[in-house]
């Protein structure tokens, strides 16, 4: 087992409190002025951007930002925002851009774009990198050097993107603290994952795809569970909405299938907890991870979440797949979250 893994699941808790405890006095004042900006009219629309598990934990404030501003708001890969609709960014847009690294080829190539956005926020790991060095307002999770498949620096973007949208509507009274206080919640549902992962991947089995279905905030849970489960454990995983799952891969359910299902906290969850009784009822079998899950069945596993701040749920709802992908790798006969064909950052495109 990889040991640097493990540390860095570890590291989590202390990441969270440290982001939270200096981000107002760090980033308050101009991104305070950014929302008075977007109040004023400013900008023409948002943009957000990223790769890999940075796109994926752009999902929830994505959504936060559709809710609360009038004007568009738009999420894009780099890759294709730079490739296939570079005139999308204008002179009036703001640009959030979320890179763990902030050098990726599709970063890099986002920074030498012909048209300068209004403002452009980033959020990465460190403070000395292209996009950091490029942006009007640079957020540093200060996450440290992550050696495996990302855990840390996903969590600490994920809260920083948080409280960047926080802020941005006019909500970053408390928000902070909230952070904090997760980092405490975090550091306990660690203890109590090894046994939990251990049971779901003999409840799951190691040699099935795996399907992993989220709504709302949770699509970005989802979405970073397949990413985590093909990097770290070598096994197929799809990540789908509940309503994209409907939408013909129900098809595949009867006597050994297999997924994950967020159950969330958004007002679709009644939905969603229809779909994983359909899916046993047609003979697959379903982790289902979320607060309240309800009672252990033979065909549905629960992983139960503590209830946090809201918006802050996604944090807590990876952390059993960072668990779940050891015995997985174990299992298939790889190094958990070693890399074999890649590299800790991409950068070619």
């Amino acid at each position: 087992m990889s040991d640097a893994y493990l540390a860095e699941i570890a590291e989590q808790p202390g990441i969270l409190d440290r982001l939270g405890q200096g981000f107002d006095a760090t980033c308050g004042a101009a991104l305070a002025q950014v929302h008075a900006d977007l109040d004023a009219g400013r900008f023409d629309r948002v943009i957000l951007t990223g790769m890999g598990g940075s796109l994926h934990g752009a999902h929830p404030a994505h959504l936060a930002l559709s809710r609360a501003l009038s004007i568009p708001v738009l999420l894009w890969e780099s890759g294709e925002l730079t490739q296939q609709a570079p005139d999308t960014v204008t002179p009036r847009t703001l640009l959030i851009a979320i890179s763990q690294s902030g050098e990726s080829g599709e970063v890099r190539r986002l920074t030498e774009a012909a048209t300068r956005p209004a403002c452009v926020i980033s959020i990465t790991n460190g403070a000395d990198n292209a996009l950091a060095r490029w942006a009007d307002i640079a957020v540093a999770t200060h996450a440290g050097p992550e050696r495996t498949a990302s855990t840390k620096t996903y969590t600490a973007g994920l809260a920083a993107t948080h409280l960047v949208v926080a802020h941005l509507t006019g909500k970053a009274q408390g928000a902070a603290n909230d952070v904090r206080a997760l980092s405490r919640t975090v550091a306990d549902l660690i203890k109590r994952m090894p046994a939990e992962a251990e049971a779901a991947a003999h409840h799951l089995g190691h040699t099935a795809p795996l399907t992993v279905i989220g709504r709302g905030d949770s699509f970005a849970s989802a979405a970073m569970a397949a990413l985590l489960t093909e990097e770290a454990a070598k096994l197929p995983c799809e990540a789908l909405t509940g309503g994209q799952f409907r939408h013909g891969p129900l098809e595949l359910v009867r006597d050994g299938f297999r997924a994950v299902v967020y159950l969330g906290e958004c007002a679709a969850r009644p939905l969603t907890e229809a779909l994983v009784d359909r899916i046993a009822a047609l003979g697959g079998r379903v982790v289902a991870i979320g607060t309240n899950p309800g009672p252990a069945t033979d065909d549905v596993l629960p992983i139960a979440l503590p209830q946090v701040a809201a918006g802050l749920l996604p944090v807590l709802e990876i952390l059993p797949v960072q668990f779940l992908v050891i015995p997985l790798a174990i299992a298939r006969g790889f190094e958990p979250a070693a890399f074999l064909n890649a590299q800790k950052i991409t950068t070619g495109e």
